[in-house]
Formats: structure tokens, C-alpha cells, sequence
């Protein structure tokens, strides 16, 4: 009886896990998709303003340079719209979304009766639903080591906390400790915050291209001048 009741927690925990995988693969898609469009818009926005200044300012902005920026500008922008197409964000978003309220349901069924049958819905809907990415769990690993003060990097407790706790919850905090490290060592941490950090550094640069372009037509008519 106690190993069925310890293959519940388990259970529990394993779907919680994959909750908070879904989770984040929902929020990594959104932020893409939100991203991407947004690029699209602030691209063909910047496409028309540059064109338009060049029209009626051309004594302030360098109007040869501007055509060429933008007949490349207009390629990118077509290839990059043809690739978020095929990424198809909002479907698979709604795909994941579906699979994370099916598990949510079936972990309020959990229990020692329903254990097998459960674990049977939990497989057929992982099976059918996109993989999470490494970054996915990566942010998953955070968010548990946040929870029981686990710093990811030297896998160990925050010592401070450690020492306010009582015995029966060191004892608890000892075997998450042992599964979170169990999950840090499935990936590589560097990478995936590396990962992370690199993409906001895309974005960032994104939004500043459009900016630096303009920039250097003003500058680029100031020096034929």
C-alpha cells in the first residue's frame, strides 16, 4: 500500500513536471510569435518611412543608399515572413495548450484505483504533443530550484535556509535536492542560459537595425556633402 501511495507522489510529480514544461514551451512559442510579427510590422513600417524620406527630405538623406538598404530589407522581410508561416506558432500553440489542461484533469483523477489508467492518458498525451525544448526544461529546473532553494549552478542548498529548517523537512528537502540534480544533469546549463541570453541579445539587435540603418543614410549624405 505504501509503494502504491509513493508511485502516486510520484506520478504527481512527473505530471507537474511536464505541466510546467508545457507552461513554459506555450510562453517561449507566444513570445516568438509576438516577436516575429512585431518585427514584420516595425520592418515594413521602417521600409515605408525610408522611402518616404527619401522622397521629400533627399537633401538630408542619402537616397541611393537607402533604395539598396531596402531592396535587401525586403528580401529579409519576405523570407522571414515565409519562415514564421511555416512555424506555424498559433496551431501548435493551441496544440500544447490542449495537452496541458488534458493533464491538468488528469491529475485531479490521480489517485491509487486510477494510478495505471492515468498513467496511460498521461503517455498517449505526451506522445502526441511537440517535445519540449531543453530550454523549456531548463526554465522548469529554475523555477523547482527556486522552490526549494537550490542554487543551479553548485547544486546545493542555500545554506542559510538549510540551517532554519527542522529535521523532518531536511529529510524532504534532501530527496528534492537529489531530483533536481537529477534533472541539472540531464542538460547543460551554460548553454541553455547562454541560450536565453543570446536570443534577448537578437531581439534587442532587431529592434536597433532598423535605427542604425536610418542612421547611416543621414551620415552617409552628410559625408558626400
Amino acid at each position: 500500500m505504501n509503494t502504491q501511495k509513493y508511485n502516486c507522489t510520484k506520478f504527481r510529480k512527473i505530471v507537474d513536471t511536464t505541466l510546467s514544461n508545457y507552461a513554459n514551451m506555450i510562453k517561449r512559442l507566444e513570445r516568438k510569435k509576438n516577436v516575429s510579427e512585431f518585427v514584420l510590422t516595425y520592418y515594413s513600417i521602417f521600409l515605408i518611412i525610408t522611402t518616404l524620406t527619401g522622397k521629400y527630405f533627399p537633401d538630408y538623406y542619402d537616397v541611393l543608399m537607402s533604395e539598396y538598404i531596402n531592396i535587401i530589407l525586403s528580401v529579409v522581410v519576405l523570407i522571414y515572413s515565409i519562415i514564421i508561416q511555416k512555424s506555424n506558432y498559433s496551431s501548435r500553440i493551441s496544440h500544447v495548450m490542449d495537452s496541458l489542461n488534458q493533464l491538468k484533469s488528469i491529475k485531479r483523477e490521480i489517485s491509487d484505483e486510477t494510478l495505471e489508467h492515468c498513467n496511460v492518458k498521461y503517455n498517449n498525451i505526451v506522445d502526441r504533443t511537440e517535445r519540449r525544448s531543453d530550454t523549456d526544461f531548463f526554465i522548469t529546473v529554475k523555477h523547482l530550484c527556486r522552490e526549494y532553494d537550490i542554487n543551479w549552478l553548485t547544486k546545493r542548498h542555500n545554506k542559510k535556509v538549510a540551517e532554519l529548517i527542522v529535521q523532518d523537512e531536511i529529510d524532504e528537502y534532501q530527496k528534492q535536492e537529489k531530483v533536481v540534480n537529477g534533472y541539472i544533469s540531464e542538460i547543460n546549463v551554460f548553454v541553455e542560459e547562454g541560450k536565453i541570453v543570446l536570443e534577448v541579445l537578437w531581439e534587442i539587435i532587431l529592434l536597433l537595425i532598423p535605427v542604425a540603418l536610418f542612421a547611416i543614410c543621414l551620415f552617409s549624405k552628410k559625408v558626400r556633402l
